[in-house]
């Protein structure tokens, strides 16, 4: 292989810079081996920072010819997740429309039901027989249950019959007054019709909000892209150049940390900082758009789930008949009339009526923010990709100067590699033979060696003193060939 040729210049200077052990590809034939020897490896050092400069140049060229894929992958992945959390948003907004029709088309069931005439008188069940003259459990009231053991005492009981004795019935499965059970449905199933406007408008507004932000998103998206190659792209190309004249001028490798170092840390910085940035120019303004329908979807979820507890509490009192799932159905529809929000928040923390489930709005909350976690999260990832086209830079830029860290040293092999070519070289020669050979490899050693003299006056004095050639020659007469 034809060797390497650094000036003297190089060799002095990176040995004021420790470099590194040499790669083995660079003894690979027998003058780079002399080389390699003469200047105590100092020529293989710099040939191992020569290719480890070549590696970065290589990674620049790629990073500046694919700049442009990898911002349009940046923006891709945005629109992906702005189109993921409309999407989601949209979701959100028919679950919250199909439970509150659900609820409306329950409630409208329960008072069809409730509108048939009543056949079979509710059922009381009796618990107990109530001793005459009893003591009454409160105020006003004459007669007491008789508790079986280990049960807790009705807090109220109706009068005994006449004759002392009577049956007792739970207080809440006291049959309620017909008209008062048709006048509660008919309540809550106004107080439902009238939230249909306040879950229409929002679940609207979602949708508006959800399909121009994806339109804003597509708008913004041509132009992000080319954030990148505004700001990188130039400064890709000038690192290039630097990096190119290092290795078109390995004398220059004596010192190029401070401006290398600065070029690539600035543009590292400026990649992970303009990747975000592409993110950005095609989320912001559809975030922001998106944001506005985060108050709107919680409402219409907050509404769809009261909506479904009326109901529910309708068909609770449709079924069972009773004077206290009747009152608990009063207690969910306030006799005065409230704003939405108001409303919303007296039915949500109204107890119960048995069998029908607390209502927790936080958790609508939760649901209504997962769609947002979904841009936060593209946002991370946008600035993972800077990173790692930042580390394409970063990496061999590290591997330079971990070579530059070691002290150069020859490889262990050059030396008998030398000796074995020269044994053969001057194998069987003598006198005029062995001086004609002498002198060619002076004159190759001239030719190689000519742009760094330095070093060629290292390899003259190599030869000149070789045992193998000093042999050949005669001993003592050997230095006289050279001066010819």
């Amino acid at each position: 292989m034809r060797f390497r040729s650094y000036s003297i210049a190089t060799v002095a200077l990176v040995s004021v810079f420790p470099l590194a052990a040499p790669l083995q590809a660079c003894c690979d034939d027998f003058w780079s081996c002399v080389g390699a020897v003469a200047s105590g490896g100092l020529t293989c050092a710099v040939e191992s920072l020569v290719n480890s400069i070549r590696t970065l140049i290589q990674n620049v060229s790629r990073l500046a010819s694919t700049l442009g894929q990898q911002a349009a992958d940046v923006v891709n992945l945005a629109k992906s997740e702005l189109n993921g959390a409309a999407a989601d948003l949209r979701n959100l907004a028919g679950q919250a429309e199909g439970d509150f029709n659900a609820a409306a088309q329950l409630a409208q069931s329960v008072i069809n039901e409730a509108s048939r005439p009543q056949l079979v008188a509710p059922h009381v069940a009796p618990v107990a027989i109530a001793p005459a003259g009893a003591a009454a459990t409160r105020a006003g009231t004459s007669g007491a249950l008789a508790q079986p053991p280990g049960t807790r005492p009705a807090p109220a009981t109706p009068a005994p019959r006449p004759g002392g004795t009577g049956t007792a019935v739970r207080l809440d499965q006291l049959p309620a007054d017909p008209q008062e059970v048709v006048d509660a449905l008919r309540r809550a199933k106004d107080a439902i019709d009238a939230l249909r406007p306040d879950i229409t408008q929002p679940i609207n507004q979602v949708r508006q909000f959800a399909t121009q932000a994806e339109q804003q998103a597509v708008a913004a998206a041509s132009s992000a892209g080319n954030i990148a190659q505004t700001a990188l792209l130039a400064p890709l190309q000038t690192l290039g150049n630097m990096l190119t004249d290092l290795v078109n001028h390995p004398e220059h490798i004596f010192d190029p940390s401070r401006i290398v170092d600065d070029a690539i840390t600035q543009i590292t910085t400026q990649t992970i900082t303009i990747m975000t940035q592409v993110h950005d120019a095609v989320m912001q303004q559809a975030k922001a758009t998106l944001d506005q329908a985060q108050r709107p979807i919680q409402d219409a979820l907050d509404r769809a789930a009261v909506a479904k507890k009326i109901a529910d509490a309708m068909q609770k009192v449709q079924r069972s008949r009773t004077k206290a799932s009747c009152d608990a159905l009063n207690s969910l529809i306030p006799r005065q009339r409230l704003d939405v929000r108001a409303f919303v928040t007296h039915v949500a923390g109204a107890a119960p009526a048995p069998g029908i489930l607390a209502l927790n709005l936080n958790q609508h909350k939760t649901m209504a923010l997962a769609p947002f976690n979904r841009t936060v999260a593209s946002r991370l990832t946008a600035r993972t990709a800077g990173t790692q086209m930042a580390a394409k830079l970063k990496g061999p830029w590290q591997d330079f100067k971990r070579l530059q860290a070691a002290p150069p040293k020859v490889d262990p092999a050059a030396k008998p590699r030398i000796d074995a070519e020269i044994s053969q070289r001057f194998a069987g020669k003598s006198g005029a033979a062995a001086e004609a050979e002498k002198r060619a490899l002076l004159a190759e050693a001239r030719t190689r060696f000519a742009k760094d003299p330095a070093l060629l006056r290292k390899v003259e004095a190599m030869l000149d003193g070789d045992p193998v050639i000093r042999g050949h020659l005669g001993g003592p007469h050997g230095p006289a060939v050279r001066e010819q």
